[in-house]
């Protein structure tokens, strides 16, 4: 049978001549069967070239209106064949930094140290969804506040045929919401959606169907939710006034899992966000939940499920319904665990009010981190700038002539410098940069490397972008105390990695200096400053730097000074 199939196989290539093609000189015959499709394989399905594979990666940036998980999904599957092997991670994870649209997701993946390929899809999907979501919330609370969403799906007329421009405009009377003085053509409600028909073109004062009654299978159970923090079933802290400071947490075991939920008398059950409980507990199914929660602001929520958990609390263990919503703040301890749970409410008492007292002072900080404030240059510290260059091609240049009535200012600044360790003198170097010295406003002078005709020209210029004025307003919003640092010569805390020091050389009249530090007038150190500094702020709220500015806010005094304290 076998014979009989490569027969006719064989006929059926030998009529189209591709198999004579692919075993030329050699005739067809001659081929056993397992070579004939070794050789049709490899003419009718090469290959791809590992190099071409690999250049269409590299260009494949994420496209406008493209989700992060579909981009990632395209990068996946054009690295199939480009062999990257052990590196593959690597390779998926600088193609998504670099060609990720979002600017503030990939500001956010640039400063995260010892980025992985998994912690930077989970942190653009996390980023993309919070993204998402605070755009839904903006555009309800714009329809609450009385704005009007106007549909694209125009009405159709009542009578194609009436003779609307015939009429004068104080005699008709509008059939869309019964009023007069205007046309049916020019009624601000012929876009609106009837509350009774559910027809769009007329409101419920003018409709002229019958009112629909409401079908119900089974009776649903409504439940009002005051809760405390922000989220689609929480409450706003700017509606209620209250600060960190007036949030009681409850310290339990959920499954056997530590877990921390907000106590709030005001919430009728016990609930967590999907994708908190999804984090903690796995995959879960839940049963059908049995009520409608409903917020302070008369907002409807389905829970996406309920499910029963084993709670322990102080020595004693309890199996409580938990309701999950879709989205949301913090987990929320409500009244239908507190009926079940004695609380410790001396011990919780004990330790709201420690929180509480807590309270500094401006002079107290400051006093607090003198050693900040001194006069001399501060250096980061378990941080170095590298250089890294296109070409190793040294650049000696000559030292430049200085006025007679800069040079002794020139000469002193260059020895206060060696003073504080920020140069070195050195003797011979393959690199040499002419200064540039810069008269400042209080008389003195600052020495800048003239590096455009040496360095910069051969330097790998280091991409990192400054922060712009709409995300400065947004990460600051909502302050009410402000503080303003401005951190002294900046560029020169940051001390230069061993091996790129014989590169900032300069020359003087005096001689070659070596730079420890970054220097003034190198490409790089506005971009390698920025990421350094926002590396070093990571997490510190209500905190905004732009390379030596930094401003520092809170929404309450005491939140404002917690947050200068974490900077200090």
């Amino acid at each position: 049978m076998q014979e009989r199939r490569y027969r006719r196989y064989y006929v059926l290539l030998v009529e189209n001549c591709i198999l004579c093609y692919v075993t030329f000189p050699e005739k067809p015959a001659a081929k056993s069967y397992e070579e004939l499709v070794t050789l049709l394989n490899n003419h009718l399905s090469p290959k791809p070239l590992s190099t071409a594979e690999r250049f269409r990666f590299d260009k494949r940036d994420q496209k406008e209106g493209e989700t992060i998980a579909e981009y990632i999904a395209q990068l996946k599957k054009l690295a199939i064949h480009c062999d990257f092997n052990a590196s593959l991670n690597e390779k998926l994870r600088d193609r998504l930094v670099c060609g990720m649209r979002h600017a503030h997701i990939q500001k956010r993946l640039l400063s995260e140290k010892d980025l992985s390929f998994g912690k930077a899809v989970e942190i653009s999907l996390a980023m993309e969804s919070v993204a998402k979501d605070a755009t839904e919330l903006q555009s309800r609370n714009k329809t609450e506040t009385g704005a009007v969403n106007k549909l694209q799906t125009r009405a159709t007329p009542r009578n194609k045929h009436s003779k609307s421009n015939d009429y004068r405009k104080d005699t008709v009377r509008c059939y869309r919401c019964n009023g007069g003085g205007h046309t049916a053509q020019d009624c601000r409600f012929k876009d609106t959606v009837c509350h009774n028909c559910s027809k769009r073109g007329h409101i419920k004062k003018a409709c002229r169907s019958n009112p629909k009654k409401p079908v119900r299978k089974k009776p649903i159970r409504y439940v009002d939710e005051h809760q405390d923090d922000g989220g689609d079933c929480i409450a706003s802290l700017e509606l209620n006034n209250l600060s960190s400071k007036d949030i009681i947490w409850i310290n339990l075991k959920l499954n056997g899992i530590s877990s921390q939920m907000e106590l709030d008398t005001g919430s009728a059950v016990s609930v967590m966000a999907e994708d908190e409980f999804r984090r903690k507990f796995g995959k879960q199914k839940f049963r059908k939940p049995d009520m409608i929660l409903r917020t302070y602001s008369e907002e409807h929520i389905k829970p996406v499920g309920c499910v029963d958990v084993q709670v322990e609390y102080n020595d004693s263990s309890y199996t409580l319904p938990l309701y999950v919503v879709q989205k949301g703040g913090p987990a929320l301890l409500g009244r239908d665990w507190l009926r079940k749970i004695p609380l410790d409410w001396k011990v919780i008492k004990g330790t709201h009010a420690m929180h509480s007292v807590k309270v500094t002072s401006i002079s107290e900080i400051l006093d607090k981190y003198k050693d900040v404030f001194i006069d001399d240059v501060g250096t980061l510290k378990g941080i170095t700038a590298k250089l890294s260059l296109k070409e190793n091609n040294p650049k000696y240049v000559k030292a430049r002539t200085v006025s007679f009535s800069l040079r002794a200012k020139v000469e002193e600044e260059l020895e206060r410098l060696e003073a504080e360790g920020t140069l070195t003198k050195v003797q011979h170097s393959e690199w040499a940069t002419p200064i540039v010295p810069v008269l400042k406003k209080n008389g003195s002078v600052r020495i800048c490397g003239d590096f455009k005709v040496t360095l910069n020209p051969v330097l790998n210029v280091d991409q990192y972008p400054l922060p712009k004025i709409d995300d400065i307003f947004a990460n600051i919003n909502g302050g009410s105390h402000f503080s303003k640092i401005d951190l002294k010569q900046a560029y020169l805390q940051l001390p230069v990695d061993e091996e790129c020091k014989e590169l900032l050389t300069i020359n003087t009249h005096r001689g070659l200096y070596r730079y420890n530090r970054m220097a003034f007038g190198i490409a790089s150190a506005p971009a390698i400053w920025q990421r350094t500094i926002e590396q070093i702020l990571q997490g510190v709220p209500g905190t905004q730097c732009i390379l030596d500015d930094m401003v520092i806010t809170g929404k309450t005094d005491e939140e404002h000074l917690q947050n200068l304290e974490k900077v200090l």
